[in-house]
C-alpha cells in the first residue's frame, strides 16, 4: 500500500517503514503484533497509548462481543452502561458532569469552546498538542491568537506569565500534561499564576489521564476546572470524555450524535474503567516499562551509544544525539521487531509479562550491536534535548533560560 494507490483520503498517524508505507498487521495479541508476512512484534506504540490492558483484552473482548449481539443495550436509545460510565469517570477524575464524545480531539475542542462560552473571554492559551484539528495550529507571530482565538505559550512559564499581565481577555488556559520532560514543579507554577490570574485551567489529559494511576495525572498538581481523558479508558476503543464545572461545562447541555448509545463502545469503556479503576493495570505496565528502562540504559551505556532515555516505565522517550542516530536507532528497532512510536513517547501495556520482557531485552541488545558504528561519538547535548522533546511536546521541555534564549529555540523548531 502507498498514498497513491490507497483509496483513503486521510493520512493517518501510523507505523510505518522507511518508505513511509503503512505496516499491515494481520492480527494483535497481549504486547504483540503479527504483520503480514508472519513476522511477530513487540508492540511499544501500542496504538500511540491507547492500549494499556493489552491487544485483546479477554475482559473487555467478551463486554464487546455480548454487546454487539444486541444482549447489553441498543444505539437507539440509553442504557444502564451510560450512567455506569459516568459514574465510573467521576469517582476516578471528579466533576460535577462529565460529557462523552468519540475521539480525545472532539473532547478537547468541545471542551474551551463550551468554557470560551461559559466565560465570554476570547482568548485560550494553550501549550501541547491538543489533536488533528486546524484550531490548534500556532499563529505565525509570537504571542498573537491563530484565527481561533488560540495563543501558544509553549510551555513556557514566562510567556504565560506575560498572556496572563491581561487576564480579563482569557478563557482558559489549556496545557496537555507530560511528565517526560517537565517537572512536578512547573505545573504548581502554572497553577499558581492561573490563580492569582482568576483563570480557569484545562487538563487535556486524553493522552496521558489514567495511564499513570487510576484518576487524572495532574489532579493534584494542577486541580484542573475541567479535563479530558480518552486513551485509557477503552483499552484502544473510540470514546473519550470531558468532566468539570458544570457551570463552565453548560454548553454542552446541547451536544449530541447519533453513535452516542452505541453498545460496544459503552461495554469497552466499562469493562476497560472497572479495571483501570483498580490501578493494577497501571502498576503492571509501569513495572515492566522500568524493568525495560533498566536493561536499555545499561545495553546503551555498556554499547557507548548516546542515546538517553527521558520518562519512566509509563511513557519514555528515546534522546539520540544526532537525526542521523536517530533514523538509524528505528531503523534497527524495526529490523529486531520492536515497534517504537518513532520520535515520539513509547508506552508498554499490562500485557508485558516476563517471557515478553526477556524478548524484549534480548532484541534490543542486538539494536545496539548494529548501532556499533556509532559507538563514542559525540554525546547528547541540549540542542537533542531540546529537539526530541519538542517531538512530543509542541513545546519547549522544562530547563532554565531567559527570554532571548526561549525565542531563539522558538524560532529554530519552529521552523524545523
Amino acid at each position: 500500500m502507498t498514498e497513491n494507490s490507497s483509496l483513503l483520503a486521510e493520512f493517518p498517524t501510523c507505523p510505518r517503514d522507511a518508505n513511509k508505507r503503512p505496516r499491515v498487521f494481520a492480527s494483535a495479541s497481549g504486547a504483540h503484533l503479527i504483520d503480514e508476512s508472519g513476522f511477530r512484534w513487540i508492540d511499544f506504540d501500542n496504538a500511540r497509548g491507547s492500549v494499556l490492558l493489552g491487544h485483546g483484552a479477554p475482559v473487555v473482548a467478551e463486554a464487546v462481543a455480548r454487546a454487539a449481539t444486541g444482549a447489553d443495550g441498543s444505539a437507539t436509545g440509553w442504557s444502564p452502561r451510560v450512567d455506569t460510565v459516568l459514574e465510573r469517570l467521576h469517582a476516578l477524575c471528579g466533576g460535577e458532569v462529565v460529557g462523552l464524545f468519540r475521539s480525545g480531539t472532539a473532547a478537547v475542542r468541545a471542551a474551551v469552546l463550551a468554557v470560551r462560552e461559559a466565560t465570554g473571554r476570547p482568548l485560550l492559551l494553550s501549550c501541547g498538542y491538543h489533536g488533528y484539528d486546524p484550531m490548534w495550529y500556532p499563529s505565525p507571530t509570537l504571542l498573537e491568537p491563530n484565527a481561533d482565538g488560540v495563543v501558544d505559550f509553549f510551555f513556557d512559564l514566562g510567556l504565560l506569565a506575560e498572556l496572563l499581565a491581561a487576564p480579563e481577555r482569557v478563557a482558559a488556559v489549556v496545557v496537555s500534561p507530560d511528565h517526560m520532560h517537565l517537572s512536578p514543579e512547573w505545573y504548581r507554577e502554572l497553577r499558581r499564576l492561573c490563580t492569582e490570574a482568576g483563570v480557569v485551567v484545562v487538563a487535556d489529559e486524553v493522552k496521558v489521564g489514567l495511564r499513570y494511576g487510576p484518576g487524572l495525572s495532574t489532579a493534584e498538581l494542577l486541580a484542573p476546572d475541567v479535563w479530558t481523558v480518552a486513551k485509557g479508558m477503552a483499552n484502544g476503543h473510540a470514546v473519550s470524555a470531558v468532566g468539570g464545572s458544570r457551570t463552565l461545562l453548560r454548553p454542552l447541555k446541547e451536544v449530541s450524535f447519533t453513535s452516542f448509545f452505541e453498545p460496544t463502545i459503552l461495554a469497552a469503556a466499562d469493562a476497560a474503567l472497572a479495571r483501570v479503576a483498580t490501578g493494577e493495570p497501571q502498576r503492571a505496565a509501569r513495572a515492566a516499562g522500568d524493568r525495560f528502562l533498566r536493561h536499555a540504559r545499561k545495553a546503551l551505556a555498556d554499547a557507548s551509544l548516546p542515546v538517553e532515555i527521558a520518562g519512566d516505565g509509563t511513557f519514555f522517550q528515546f534522546v539520540p544525539a544526532t537525526e542521523e542516530l536517530e533514523e538509524d536507532f528505528y531503523r534497527a528497532s524495526d529490523a529486531e521487531g520492536l515497534l517504537f512510536y518513532a520520535g515520539d513517547n513509547q508506552a508498554v501495556s499490562a500485557a508485558f509479562d516476563d517471557a515478553v520482557l526477556t524478548d524484549a531485552e534480548q532484541r534490543f541488545d542486538r539494536v545496539c550491536e548494529r548501532l556499533a558504528g556509532h559507538a563514542g561519538t559525540a554525546p547528547v547535548d541540549e540542542t537533542a534535548r531540546y529537539r526530541v522533546a519538542w517531538n512530543v511536546l509542541d513545546g519547549l521541555r522544562d530547563a532554565g533560560r531567559d527570554r532571548t534564549a526561549t525565542t531563539e529555540l522558538l524560532a529554530r523548531l519552529l521552523d524545523d
